[in-house]
């Protein structure tokens, strides 16, 4: 028996078969010199496999729709228009033509300057790498080069854990459901596209494993990510601790099934106001009859990332109103545009720095226009007044003034041309992003109505370390003790103050992190739809209140003495 520690990116717990998932093509791309008569024959070929690859990305777009998943479709949306970037093909066709080289060399090297370019830039931007594979790999697959596959047939008939180098979105699309127990793999990150995509498939998904040297077809282990470990061929005391693990799990769902109509609240009956992030407006359908506590986070990036066009206000209008209506009586928390340097609108074109941010209150006194657009559809889409508009990143006093200044020009404005503006019962909040935030909490409750925390943002602020360093992840717990001494201090401020603090972040999604959570003075959640059941069975069924054990926790000296305290928790 060996165990293997690697990172969580999705808790909880598989027992099975290993299957290796592997991909030839980077060590299968020719690579030879042309006669210069053979210069148009090979750029058809290119040409060529463009076409194929984008009609491939075509089909991917489709496949998601028609399996309700939003954030797969967006992403294979942004990869087809990475495919019809002419600028991309044109840096292959050049070197074709300058360097005399085969198509497949060229197409592989074109990439390779983008991925290296998002590989430098560190953090987030790292995680992007893995999308320009993905699209580098669909259109090396026009050359008719071996794509991925699984090393063992089991793979295709099977449920197993399939474990691999890393994923990546096509990957993970391309598989059935109920042929994976867990993913397990060496490279990726909590906030990549492939990992978030494998999240939504409910099994347990953990990355930094030495995949390629520890793990083989055939293997018997069971991945516990909610300890952050891989147990290899276990013993038979472990196998039959993990399956009476599993068979309670069962147990659980079956129980939580029946009550899947009840509001959250704990086993002693206290109620949890457990609400629902939203990333496209397609969720709102998957969450029409969950028994939630409204929107407690609506991300309104859907309507500007990948547009050439700013959208106009008519257009938003249109749109908000829409998914205001579709929450009947529940609030809606929306948040204004959150721009960052990875997400930048196509419009948007940046001088100088292109990685340099935008961020809340800054990005408000770039793009005016802009925000003004967005404020003034909100204002005019709040008829059932089920609005509560979310600032974010603020760090100060000054941050919030400038986003306020903004909704009463916004609202002004609109009485000044004689159109309705719905703000009488208008709620206006912050994310608190920021260590700087926390500790100027109590001016900024003063012109607040509630507070949402953004913990991912938070976690990389405190520490210093970007989301997605694999070293600091190493190193690190996304619960860091020092996060949830933030957490504590933002929830006990915003009780005194009598409003609501509301925890919206990735940390949300994770059941054994609740027992800390609660006794924070936390009592407000918002999380993913794949994630509302399990975040509210364990809330009924587990949990009473908050142990005592928080001041401990503070003294956590490292990563692997916070993991076993948390996996306390679960037994």
């Amino acid at each position: 028996m060996k165990i293997l520690r690697g990172t969580s990116a999705a808790p909880g717990i598989a027992r099975g078969v290993v299957c290796l998932y592997t991909s030839s093509l980077e060590d299968s791309v020719p690579h030879y010199s042309i006669a210069s008569g053979a210069v148009q024959d090979e750029l058809k070929r290119l040409r060529s496999a463009f076409d194929t690859a984008r009609n491939e990305m075509g089909r991917m777009v489709a496949l998601a729709k028609t399996r309700s998943d939003s954030n797969a479709a967006d992403i294979f949306t942004t990869h087809l228009m990475m495919l019809n970037d002419k600028s991309l093909i044109e840096k292959a066709e050049a070197l074709v033509k300058n360097q005399m080289i085969n198509a497949e060399h060229a197409v592989s090297d074109a990439f390779d300057g983008y991925i290296k370019k998002y590989e430098d830039a560190g953090g987030h931007f790292a995680e992007l790498t893995h999308d320009f594979i993905d699209v580098r790999n669909r259109v090396l697959s026009g050359f008719a080069l071996d794509s991925g596959k699984f090393k063992c047939e089991v793979g295709e008939r099977g449920a197993v854990i399939v474990a691999s180098k890393r994923l990546t979105p096509s990957m993970v699309l391309n598989m059935e459901k109920a042929n994976v127990l867990a993913f397990v793999t060496r490279e990726g990150g909590i906030t990549s596209h492939a990992v978030i995509l494998a999240r939504s498939f409910g099994v347990p998904v953990m990355f930094g494993i030495d995949v390629e040297n520890e793990l083989d077809c055939g293997m018997n282990a069971v991945v516990d990510a909610s300890a952050g470990k891989v147990i290899v061929s276990p013993d038979r005391k472990t196998t039959e601790y993990y399956d009476k693990k599993l068979e309670n799990n069962r147990k659980r769902k079956l129980l939580c099934d029946a009550k899947k109509d009840v509001y959250a609240k704990l086993r002693s009956g206290q109620r949890v106001s457990l609400k629902i992030n939203i990333t496209t407006p397609d969720e709102m359908e998957l969450v029409r009859y969950m028994p939630h506590d409204g929107i407690g986070l609506l991300r309104t990036e859907f309507l500007f990332i990948n547009k050439k066009q700013v959208p106009t206000e008519e257009e938003q209008f249109a749109m908000y109103s829409r998914l205001l209506s579709e929450a009947g009586d529940k609030s809606v928390t929306v948040r204004l545009l959150d721009l960052g340097g990875d997400k930048l609108p196509l419009f948007i074109q940046l001088k100088g720095d292109p990685f340099m941010e935008y961020r809340g209150a800054m990005a408000v006194e770039a793009f005016p226009e802009l925000y003004m657009s967005q404020a003034r559809a909100l204002l005019r889409a709040n008829m059932k007044g089920n609005l509560r508009i979310l600032f974010p990143m603020v760090s100060d006093v000054g941050d919030l003034k400038t986003f306020k200044d903004l909704i009463e020009k916004a609202s002004a404005s609109l009485k000044k041309e004689g159109r309705e503006s719905f703000t009488g019962n208008l709620k206006c909040g912050i994310m608190v992003e920021t260590p700087g935030a926390v500790m100027l909490v109590d001016e900024l409750l003063k012109g607040s109505d509630f507070i949402n925390i953004g913990s991912n943002d938070l976690l990389q602020y405190t520490l210093a370390a970007a989301r997605g360093n694999p070293l600091a992840e190493k190193r690190y717990h996304i619960m860091h003790p020092a996060l949830l001494k933030l957490l504590e201090i933002t929830a006990v401020k915003a009780a005194k103050s009598g409003k609501e603090v509301c925890l919206c972040g990735e940390i949300a999604s994770f059941e054994e992190f609740y027992p800390l959570l609660l006794e924070t003075g936390l009592k407000s959640f918002s999380v993913s739809p794949a994630k509302f059941n399990d975040i509210k069975c364990e809330l009924m069924h587990r949990l009473t209140s908050g142990k005592k054990t928080l001041q401990r926790y503070y003294k956590m000296p490292s990563k692997a003495e916070t993991e076993k305290y948390i996996e306390g928790f679960l037994n």
